[in-house]
């Protein structure tokens, strides 16, 4: 099962959240909500995982994205307004070019400059 330790990840990071920071990507084509990044996780292949929560005026949304900084693909893995929602999005999502100008573009451009890899 793809991810399962990087969701037990999200969810302790979720219930030790509050009071906490989280970074937060700048999205411009989106700008009545905040993106906070709750986990950036490399992964096999050469692949990212990130997990980011929406904040906006109709409340949260939590979405687990796959990227590929070198082929410029992503697909989600999962999305919903909780993280158990999120976690049991069992839709197969396809990998797609990545967009710059979208909100997965953005999202994708911090992962890939932000991830710390191992050496």
């Amino acid at each position: 099962m793809p991810g399962l330790t990087l969701i037990a990840l999200a969810a302790s990071l979720l219930a030790t959240a509050q009071g906490q920071r989280f970074p937060v990507i700048d999205v411009p084509n989106d700008p009545a909500a905040r993106y906070d990044v709750l986990m950036l996780v490399p992964t096999r292949g050469g692949k990212l995982e990130i997990v980011t929560r929406r904040v906006g005026r109709r409340g949260d949304t939590f979405v687990q994205r796959e990227i590929d900084c070198r082929t410029g693909l992503v697909r989600y893995l999962g999305q919903g307004h909780t993280v158990d929602e999120m976690n049991a999005d069992d839709r197969n999502y396809m990998l797609d070019p990545i967009d710059p100008n979208s909100i997965s573009g953005h999202i994708a451009e911090y992962a890939c400059e932000n991830v710390e890899r191992p050496d």
